[in-house]
């Protein structure tokens, strides 16, 4: 019996030995024969892994795979192709290790289960086939879950306590294998993997919100139907710290190389990280941008919409609710395609930071969007060329507060691009050339969300200083054109979009008029300085000029920087009356300061005198201004001009002794104050302010002669 005994245990020990010696011996061949297996099964038979070569430690639980390949059959695809039933998704996996540690061997080689304590995979390059068309088609939930059962074998059970991922590619293709998207250098860390046949893709995905941390050196999506790529680079997504980084942002036409769109260091904190990979909502703290270029297209021509919508969209995210984006500096440019030789429009230095962006939804209105939430934004300065090309028109210094509801303006010019001489030579007739500048502009109570909205522009108050040079040569013909209904008042009635400031104040600003004169070839100036003034209700929105139909100016200057002039005009905003009703004074001072205007112009230059008071009214029409003039004054002689042959004046001796003895050298004369009525016949074809001016010079005639 000792002996039977001696005999079966020497056997199972030989059996042991032998079984020991047959598993090491072919245990690759066991795991590759249950992985190939496991796949047929799992996939139709559509995929096939093989590896070179392999290194195994069953006792500690350790595996190596070298020069892995997991493939699409291309006999089997091509089968199914012929049938219709190819997938619209095939995968080809590459990578050249892959490392395991603490593995249960025995769940491996029984196609049950992986578990272990870190799957390691070394350069995988994963080429994700696109079979229908051209362009990818969105990933869905079931797309994703498929991608991690293939990478990983599709066992029954993957639990891993840590997975990395070292120096990947993604490569998404169409058919033809032309590459359409690619992930390059990507690098992950994921801790604390279960994936069981009981998880669905929301669990799955889920791996990716509590400890994951992942870096992308370059994302190259695909070409979009207009015909223009998005590269990302230096993406890091945290999901411990809860953040999301990119180095740049870059967006090219396909063939130009500079880029469309270029920001750098995007960083979004605090990060809702369950929000962002489970429901594609975007729910975070601060988002903060660095700035770059932004480049925007915009189509010619007139739109039938009054006020066209522009909705929130996105295939990536679904909603949006964060505390705060800052964007820092930012070149906008924006390019007219209809107008190949137009200069794109480019606004510099744009900053814009806004708080409370919460709700935002697919179909959510962008004008909404704006009006609801808190907003800065500033511009350094922005530039364009009027549509003759005759004026540069320059502003600098925007800053906008949605908050405080304000808007203000460093300057804003209007600049000729010709001198005077210039100008006048590409001129066939009179006209004026313009030379303007506002500085500091400043509007308080701005209703944006009625801008947004409505494209109605709405201020409580505002101030400004302007400064108004307008040159004329009368040397040239004419211009005969009627300027009948084109009064100031008349003119911003007219405008074509509706608008509306309760107040506005102007502070020190200056105004000269300057003119050629064609019978002495000599320039005379006219100027008003240190302006003061207050506009009230000045608007051509209907509602408020039934409410209230009269735009009011008061106003305080130096004419020729010595009389003090104090005026109130009365404009209306019906068009349907064409009366206005301006009065003024002007204050002491002497004659002589008129000179530089009246002999050029008037060929008169005036010896002595003083102003001691101007006092007028007027009231006006389209055709016809009646009033009286009130001009107190003093010791006034004048000599008359003429040409020499040099062009220089100089005095007209018999006339002048005439001219100066038809005056009347004082008013009041022998105590009688002398008025002057005012009744002129205007000349259509000439300004408004040349028929204020005509309308006080007749009165004043009236009241020397």
């Amino acid at each position: 019996m000792k002996t039977v005994t001696k005999i079966l245990l020497s056997i199972l020990l030989i059996a042991v030995i032998g079984g020991y010696w047959y598993i090491q011996k072919n245990k690759k061949h066991f795991v590759k024969k249950s992985i190939d297996n496991m796949l047929k099964k799992k996939t139709d038979s559509l995929y096939f892994v093989h590896y070179d070569s392999s290194k195994i430690d069953e006792v500690n639980g350790d595996a190596s795979f070298y020069n892995v390949y997991l493939q699409s059959d291309s006999i089997q695809k091509e089968v199914l192709a012929g049938t219709d039933s190819l997938p619209k998704t095939m995968y080809n996996i590459h990578v050249d290790e892959i490392d395991v540690d603490g593995v249960d061997i025995t769940g491996l080689l029984t196609n049950r289960s992986v578990a272990a304590k870190k799957i390691l995979l070394h350069e995988p390059v994963v080429q994700i086939i696109n079979t229908g068309s051209d362009k990818p088609a969105p990933s869905s939930n079931n797309d994703t879950l498929e991608l991690y059962k293939r990478i990983l074998g599709k066992f029954k059970s993957i639990n891993a306590d840590t997975i990395q991922v070292t120096n990947g590619t993604v490569l998404v293709t169409d058919k033809n294998g032309n590459i359409l998207t690619i992930l390059k250098n990507i690098n992950v860390t994921l801790n604390n993997f279960l994936v069981d046949s009981v998880h669905n893709y929301q669990n799955v995905i889920s791996y990716f919100i509590k400890d994951v941390r992942v870096t992308i050196d370059s994302i190259q999506l695909p070409e979009s139907n207009t015909g223009t790529r998005v590269n990302i680079s230096g993406l890091v997504y945290d999901a411990p710290k809860k953040i999301l980084h990119v180095n740049a942002v870059q967006q090219y036409k396909v063939g130009v190389a500079a880029p469309l769109i270029d920001l750098k260091n995007i960083n979004i904190n605090t990060l809702n990280t369950d929000a962002f990979i489970i429901d594609q909502r975007l729910k975070a703290g601060m988002i903060t941008c660095d700035g770059g270029i932004i480049t925007i297209y915009k189509s010619g021509g007139k739109s039938t919409n009054k006020n066209p919508e522009i909705n929130f969209s996105s295939d990536l995210i679904d909603e949006v609710a964060v505390d705060g984006m800052n964007l820092k500096s930012t070149n906008v440019i924006i390019i007219d395609t209809s107008n190949s030789k137009e200069k794109p429009f480019i606004l510099n230095d744009v900053r814009f930071a806004v708080s409370k962006v919460n709700n935002v939804t697919d179909g959510s209105k962008i004008s909404d969007i704006i009006s609801n939430a808190a907003w800065q934004l500033s511009v350094k300065s922005f530039s364009f060329s009027t549509k003759d090309k005759l004026y540069d028109i320059n502003i600098t210094g925007v800053q906008l507060d949605n908050v405080k509801q304000t808007i203000a303006v460093g300057s804003a010019d209007v600049q000729p691009r010709l001198s005077e001489v210039q100008f006048v030579k590409q001129s066939i007739r009179q006209r004026d050339r313009f030379d303007f500048t506002f500085n500091n502009i400043n509007l308080q109570g701005v209703n944006f969300k009625k801008f947004i909205a409505d494209n109605i522009i709405e201020v409580n108050s505002g101030s400004l200083q302007p400064i108004i040079k307008v040159y004329n040569d009368r040397t040239l013909p004419p211009d005969t054109s009627s300027k009948v209904s084109k009064y100031p008042n008349q003119q911003l009635v007219k405008l074509n979009f509706p608008f509306y400031i309760k107040e506005l104040k102007v502070k020190n600003g200056y105004v000269s008029y300057n003119e050629k004169s064609k019978q002495s070839l000599k320039a005379g100036t006219v100027f008003f300085s240190n302006i003061n003034a207050t506009l009230t209700n000045i608007t051509n929105i209907d509602e408020r000029v039934k409410a209230n139909e009269i735009l009011t100016l008061k106003a305080t200057a130096l004419f020729m920087g010595a009389g003090k002039l104090t005026t109130q005009w009365k404009l209306p905003l019906n068009l349907a009356d064409t009366s206005v009703i301006i009065t003024g004074s002007l204050g002491a001072m002497n004659t002589a300061v008129l000179n530089p205007l009246v002999e050029p112009l008037g060929m008169v230059s005036i010896k002595s005198g003083n102003i001691n008071r101007l006092i007028f009214a007027i009231h006006g029409g389209n055709y016809r201004s009646t009033g009286k003039i009130l001009f107190l004054y003093n010791d006034l002689h004048i000599k008359v001009l003429k040409k020499d042959r040099e062009n220089n004046l100089k005095s007209k001796n018999l006339e002048s002794i005439i001219a100066d003895a038809a005056i009347k050298s004082d008013n009041p004369l022998k105590g009688e104050n002398r008025t002057g009525a005012i009744n002129y016949s205007r000349d259509t074809t000439k300004s408004f302010f040349n028929f204020l001016w005509k309308s006080v010079f007749s009165g004043v005639k009236k009241t020397v002669l």
